[in-house]
């Protein structure tokens, strides 16, 4: 992935999988298309790997697809540690520009469905409790409320339809799938201001300063030492 670092118009790109067999705990691993400078604490992850080897770990989804051994690693979807990745994508900034403000942060959820059931009983079974602790782990809603309210006004912006059926993530039929599209469309035609606002603040022209030290960063992260030799 590091080597589309070459490519001063690439943007910083990162994937997120689960490591499941180190330790107890299940632990974040981040690939990233750039590296972080010694010092830095950040997620456990690496630059040395093929962008393909990025998308099959991250999409390891327990019971679609089959968990993916990467080295002495085994790898799961990073869904199931981090289902809002946008934290982290606000960490990795951090650690690449410490000191340039956050200016537009979008989040794009894949949709999210809303139950009116409510259960009135007095005890839950074990199958039930296990239920809430993976529906817990995997909620995007909570990341979304807490950076809502942290972040300044006209900062962070979210965009994730309400769907009105909980479908399965292998749902295929046609029927269905024109359904999802159909929400999707009234959601954009809902939030089509929003969007507007959003594309305004993301195509700012960088100033002649921010363009220099933008330079100064990739050569530095393309070199290091005298004469200059490539991380490449």
């Amino acid at each position: 992935m590091i080597e589309t670092a070459r490519n001063p118009t690439c943007p910083k790109v990162a994937a997120l999988s689960t490591i499941v067999n180190r330790g107890i705990t299940p632990k974040a691993f981040v690939f990233r298309n750039y590296g972080h400078f010694p010092g830095i604490n950040s997620y456990l992850g690496g630059c040395q790997y093929k962008m393909w080897q990025a998308i099959r770990a991250s999409s390891a989804a327990p019971g679609y697809f089959a968990e993916y051994t990467l080295g002495n690693d085994l790898h799961q979807d990073g869904g199931l540690l981090l289902n809002n990745p946008s934290a982290l994508g606000m960490h990795e900034c951090k650690c690449l520009w410490s000191d340039v403000p956050l200016e537009c942060i979008v989040s794009l959820g894949t949709g999210r469905y809303k139950s009116d059931v409510r259960n009135t009983t007095t005890y839950t079974s074990l199958k039930t409790k296990l239920s809430n602790v993976i529906n817990s782990a995997t909620d995007t809603e909570e990341v979304h409320i807490m950076l809502d309210g942290l972040l300044p006004p006209d900062t962070y912006f979210r965009f994730n339809p309400v769907m009105c059926e909980n479908l399965p993530l292998d749902e295929s039929r046609n029927k269905k799938l024109d359904q999802l599209q159909l929400e999707g469309m009234k959601y954009i035609e809902r939030n089509e201001q929003k969007m507007k606002k959003v594309a305004k603040i993301l195509s700012q022209e960088k100033t002649t300063q921010q363009k220099i030290n933008d330079w100064i960063k990739l050569k530095t992260d393309m070199y290091e030492g005298l004469p200059f030799f490539s991380k490449l």
